[in-house]
């Protein structure tokens, strides 16, 4: 421990003895072959600026602030990183690591350690709806396991459009993990137990002023740009005078108002409710309640709505909730809890500006229904990662900055109004008082909200939300096509400017580096499609004249070359289509000028 009980700042490695980029650091931190300690040394090798750019102060540690950090390492950029906790709260938030975010691990290249945590392989991951834990079954979502889901994707088309899929875990563990990858990564200065306490900008940078709580010692950090990550009540929003705009919570028996999560332990829970599920859901004429297993055995998150704001909450309060829930004496051990308001749906009036940006609960706070809030912020970081670091790294144009937020905000209006549109429904569950009766009526009732859960799917099936981002109408891309309807459930690739790039298995399985993914850069890829593709060497030698990291990539596969319809197609770091066409571009540089947020 360092002095005063803190823990020590990361020191970055000494270039004569761990090269960045080096194999020990991919061993020990990224075992899996991704991208991140690789990327490095190939965005150096491409252009010189990155060993000149300048590092990127991130306010916030949590998963949108560490997540943008290894994207900017990904890249050749280095990041401070500031948070006022020692670590992450072990606390329960989310239990969804989505598709996309999936795929944002497994470019970054620790994939694999994501899913060694959460449910056991094995756990089923149904979602079933009682009356009470210990009274009627009223419906059940039947869903596959990890395992299962794994060997669905292993068996799939080689153009199926599902590279990782949809992955159980807690949030809290996720966390953990990710805390221990950015302190594993030399890129990566760490300064948690610190806080910002203010910043200046000029034309020259960002200045940031800082303070360890532990011994009120003070320091000033200096870099190119800011980054706020630091959630809703933040430094950095609060500061550029940002509001959030959006309703007010509906009123609602459910999702609508004050609510509490707890992280208790009830070893009997499985038995009491006569199966193992993933998620239970409870409703009666007295309780809403959500139950989410934690680690597949003996721990859970239990959600359940307050009466008031101020209700008083201690351990025996939130255990009679629970017994109130399960029907029944259940043991339960009280760890934790934390207070909340459901049905909140606000986009910040400002993403930023100049040199300070922000990213995930900074810009957007979501009702937890759908798993939506935290992978909107990881894509957030995605986005603004690259972007960043073409600006630290001197190949970034006067307009790029500022596609960030043209190309997020409509996706987090997009997100929360899914996430607040499932909420009302789940909480609008229609409840008859006789609902948990051993009598006609009580039967009545419950075929009536089994009818209406029954269709409630969709928060679990929304593949189109998760891969289906797309930045139309973006200063940055190069329209050609009319892009396919928004669809939230279904997700129809394409590969039309401004979406993510279609996906294609190109080699002989489905383990890492069989992903088309796999094989793109971390900066640009050019890719060129088809058994005869030209040879964009126009392309080549625009991005290279302006110091932009790309690289070309033949993909022979006829099939992909359809799923593309063009014979070339440049992709951004964050995997979304920027040009596609049959041939190089006049004016290649005019292409690559705009891509890179030129005039």
């Amino acid at each position: 421990m360092g002095r005063g009980g803190s823990l020590p700042r990361h020191r970055r490695g000494k270039r004569g003895r761990y090269p960045y980029g080096s194999s020990q650091f991919a061993l020990r931190a990224l075992p899996d072959r991704g991208i991140l300690p690789a990327a490095i040394g190939r965005t150096v090798q491409r252009s010189s600026r990155a060993m000149i750019s300048r590092q990127i102060v991130i306010v916030g540690g949590g998963p949108v602030g560490m997540l943008l950090a290894l994207n900017l390492a990904a890249i050749g950029t280095r990041s401070v990183l500031i948070d006022s906790g020692l670590r992450p709260r072990q606390h329960p938030k989310g239990s969804t690591q989505n598709s996309r975010t999936m795929e944002h691990y497994r470019r970054l290249g620790f994939v694999e350690r994501i899913r060694r945590l959460g449910l056991p392989p094995d756990h089923k991951t149904d979602v079933a709806y009682y009356t009470s834990l210990s009274g009627y079954e009223l419906a059940r979502l039947p869903m596959p396991s990890e395992r299962d889901k794994l060997a669905a994707r292993d068996a799939a088309p080689a153009h199926d459009q599902v590279v990782e899929p949809i992955f159980r875990c807690n949030q809290m563990h996720v966390e953990a993990e990710l805390f221990d990858i950015v302190h594993e990564c030399p890129w990566v200065e760490t300064r948690y137990g610190w806080t910002c306490t203010d910043w200046r900008e000029d034309a020259d940078g960002v200045t940031a002023e800082i303070e360890e709580a532990s011994t009120g010692r003070r320091e000033t950090l200096s870099g190119s740009h800011l980054a706020g990550c630091d959630g809703g009540h933040g430094i950095v929003r609060r500061k550029l005078g940002v509001s959030y705009l959006g309703a007010t919570p509906e009123a609602q028996p459910y999702l609508g108002g004050p609510m509490v999560s707890t992280y208790l332990r009830a070893p009997d829970l499985h038995a009491t409710a006569r199966d193992v599920c993933w998620q239970y859901w409870v409703v009666n004429q007295h309780v809403r309640s959500n139950i989410v297993s934690v680690d597949g055995k003996s721990e859970f998150l239990f959600n359940t709505r307050l009466e008031r704001p101020d209700q008083q909450l201690d351990p025996d309060a939130i255990a009679a909730m629970f017994r109130q829930t399960a029907g029944c004496d259940i043991g339960v051990q009280y760890l934790s809890h934390q207070t909340w308001t459901a049905g909140q749906a606000f986009v910040a009036s400002s993403f930023g500006g100049g040199r300070v940006w922000m990213a995930g609960d900074a810009v957007h706070l979501f009702t937890p229904t759908g798993g939506f809030g935290m992978n909107t912020g990881v894509d957030d970081a995605a986005n603004l990662g690259w972007k960043l670091a073409a600006m630290a790294q001197g190949w970034g144009g006067p307009r790029l900055l500022a596609s960030y937020e043209d190309e997020r905000r409509p996706i987090a209006y997009r997100n929360t109004g899914a996430a607040k549109a499932l909420a009302i429904n789940v909480g609008r569950t229609p409840v008859q008082a006789e609902i948990g009766e051993t009598t006609p009526a009580g039967e009545a009732a419950r075929r009536a909200a089994a009818e209406y859960l029954r269709g409630g799917g969709e928060e679990f099936a929304s593949l189109g939300v998760q891969l289906g981002a797309r930045y139309d109408g973006s200063p940055i891309v190069v329209p050609d096509a009319a892009p396919p309807a928004d669809d939230l459930i279904r997700y129809r690739p394409s590969a039309a400017p401004g979406g993510r790039a279609p996906h294609a298995w190109t080699g002989g399985g489905r383990s890492l580096g069989d992903s088309l993914f796999d094989r793109f850069a971390p900066g640009f890829t050019v890719l060129r499609l088809g058994p005869n593709p030209p040879s964009a060497d126009a392309l080549r030698g625009a991005f290279a004249a302006r110091g932009v990291p790309a690289t070309v990539v033949d993909v022979p596969d006829a099939a992909a070359r359809d799923l593309y319809e063009r014979d070339l197609a440049v992709v951004r770091p964050d995997q979304h289509v920027a040009w596609r066409g049959n041939a190089d571009p006049p004016d290649a540089d005019a292409v690559v000028s705009r891509i890179t947020g030129g005039n």
